[in-house]
């Protein structure tokens, strides 16, 4: 779906949204909810796109896959958390996504610590 499609999609369902909340406020939420899940859905599809690019660039500059794993799942986490807070704070619980938005942070720096470590070692190595 290009940016366009997905512009109006969402500008479709907040009108509606907007028109729907004084009556219907639990149909006005569930209604945002399928927009925001079709629009994540066709993101997830140009991702595969980027996957393969990002490999093709490892595979040519002869990086260590690993890294780009980390960074891939890193990605993935933010993604994904902020769709959750987003959702969160649109059913107006604020903090439940306080608290979605917490455990993705701590998410992605555990994903992250095995690059960290190889950081550490590297600069220690420097010191020696």
């Amino acid at each position: 779906m290009s940016i366009v499609s997905l512009s109006a999609l969402a500008v479709v369902a907040v009108v509606s949204i907007v028109f729907l909340k004084p009556k219907n406020g639990e149909i006005a939420l569930m209604l945002g909810i399928a927009a925001s899940v079709v629009i994540f859905l066709s993101l997830l599809g140009s991702a595969q796109g980027i996957i393969k690019q990002v490999n093709n660039i490892v595979a040519a500059s002869g990086m260590n896959t690993s890294y780009i794993v980390i960074l891939l799942k890193v990605v993935g986490i933010c993604m994904v958390t902020e769709f959750a807070v987003n959702t969160c704070t649109d059913a107006g619980s604020r903090s439940l996504a306080g608290s979605v938005s917490l455990a993705g942070k701590l998410m992605a720096t555990a994903a992250a610590l095995p690059l960290y470590t190889d950081i550490m070692n590297t600069v220690l190595g420097i010191m020696k």
